[in-house]
């Protein structure tokens, strides 16, 4: 088997792993570009990608440490405290690195595509990308027994985002702002956690919030980065 090289590198709106969610799909207004490797640029490397409404990218998991060669992690799906084999679970701590997303095709552009829905840092290497192909990927018949369906979400009235600081977003980082404090972003051991100060850079925003005793979330700040 020949070494594996990136075809193309990710630019996304999120500058660093905290905030990112933990799965793609789960946030639509997430979006980003998969941009090509000069070697990779040609329209013929994505002739009738068209035809696909949805694409797998094999990524790789840059901004983690090397694999400490654990044969369990803890998913937060079970609450951050239970244990799992590496290969049961989708963590990010594996002996290869290598993600999987499902993102939706939303423009080809020269030398790059457009996709919704990903969650990935800026600068992830994609290894390949693949045609999603729901005749034989979208299983019915396929379970998952702790992790049945997507994460709760919040409901649109738990997002408190004061009038002042909405005004200063952009409306597309808005939305996608909405989008991220719906999920629990905070780690699993923290879920309960009320009153703390979290913070995030996103799409070229520096955003504080936190959680209330009601069980609602506050935006507390957003800052442009390099304003502060």
């Amino acid at each position: 088997m020949s070494e594996l090289h990136p075809v193309a590198f990710l630019r996304t709106p999120f500058a660093e792993k905290f905030g990112v969610p933990r799965q793609s799909g789960i946030v639509p207004a997430a979006e980003g570009r998969v941009e090509f490797l000069p070697a990779f640029s040609s329209p013929d490397f994505v002739r009738g990608i068209e035809a696909f409404s949805h694409l797998w990218l094999i990524t790789g998991f840059h901004k983690n440490p090397a694999w400490d060669g654990a044969s369990t992690v803890r998913p937060p799906r079970l609450g951050g405290n239970e244990r799992v084999g590496v290969f049961a679970s989708r963590s990010p701590l594996r002996p290869n690195g290598l993600g999987l997303s499902l993102v939706t095709l939303l423009a080809v552009e020269p030398g790059a595509l457009r996709v919704g829905g990903i969650d990935c840092v800026d600068g992830t290497p994609v290894y390949d990308v693949k045609p999603y192909l729901p005749y034989c990927e979208a299983q019915l018949a396929a379970r998952a027994d702790w992790a049945p369906e997507a994460p709760t979400k919040r409901e649109e009235e738990q997002i408190q985002i004061a009038p002042e600081i909405a005004a200063v977003l952009p409306p597309a980082t808005l939305v996608l702002v909405r989008q991220l404090l719906a999920l629990n972003l905070q780690p699993a051991y923290q879920a309960e956690a009320t009153g703390r100060i979290y913070g995030m850079t996103v799409a070229g925003w520096n955003l504080r919030w936190r959680c209330t005793e009601a069980g609602a979330v506050e935006l507390v700040s957003a800052v442009a980065v390099g304003r502060e």
